[in-house]
């Protein structure tokens, strides 16, 4: 049996190999323009079963209306009647047609390897997820500082999430780069434009709180 969507393994893969969580590519379903979101699994987040990753559709004329589940190399495990919906597909006798045709359009726009440039408006869309899937606020944008984690319980030192540093490395890569090896350094972001001032504190050695 032929998997259509092949790519997202691979997809997976690099998003791992590369230490980041989310991609994002855009998607045209009916002449409507979508951004889609492919998202691996980071613990304590438990893999569902015969799943490779989590994908979510966004509409980029409203970005607060989404459609996620997980998904392998044959399927979305979403129900068919909310795939309709969200897509403005009509109900017909032959959805398991429709379904098959959706998988292997969609499978042939899967890229075959991670997008490290992205653009402006997929940028945004992973940055928000990202911040969502950390608990952070999605308007906070702008690095001022960064921070030694404190210890946790057990007394072991605390690690910078994989969604902090794929921000960072998106957001701010050189200073990315200066603290990526040291993984108890997270960095700290503010809403306030006039505070994306961490790299004047890192090169007068007071960026540390």
């Amino acid at each position: 049996m032929d998997a259509p969507m092949e790519n997202l393994r691979a997809l997976r893969d690099e998003l791992e190999h590369r230490g980041w969580v989310v991609t994002c590519f855009p998607f045209v379903y009916k002449k409507h323009k979508y951004f889609v979101l492919v998202e691996r699994y980071v613990p304590p987040a438990q893999v569902p079963k015969g799943q490779l990753v989590q994908l979510t559709f966004v509409d980029s004329q409203d970005t607060s209306n989404t459609l996620s589940g997980p998904a392998n190399r044959y399927k979305i495990d979403v129900a068919v009647k909310h795939l309709r919906k969200f897509f403005g597909v009509e109900w017909a006798e032959n959805l398991g047609d429709f379904m098959s045709q959706f998988y292997v359009h969609f499978g042939r726009l899967v890229p075959s390897t991670l997008p490290l440039h992205l653009g402006v408006e997929e940028q945004d869309v992973v940055v928000r997820q990202l911040d969502n899937s950390d608990s952070e606020d999605p308007r906070k944008r702008f690095c001022y500082t960064v921070r030694r984690n404190g210890l946790r319980a057990g007394g072991k030192v605390g690690r910078r999430s994989p969604f902090n540093s794929q921000k960072t490395d998106m957001l701010r890569p050189a200073l990315y780069e200066h603290f990526k090896n040291d993984e108890h350094i997270s960095f700290v972001y503010s809403v306030n434009p006039e505070d994306g001032n961490a790299e004047a504190l890192v090169d007068s050695g007071t960026a540390l709180i």
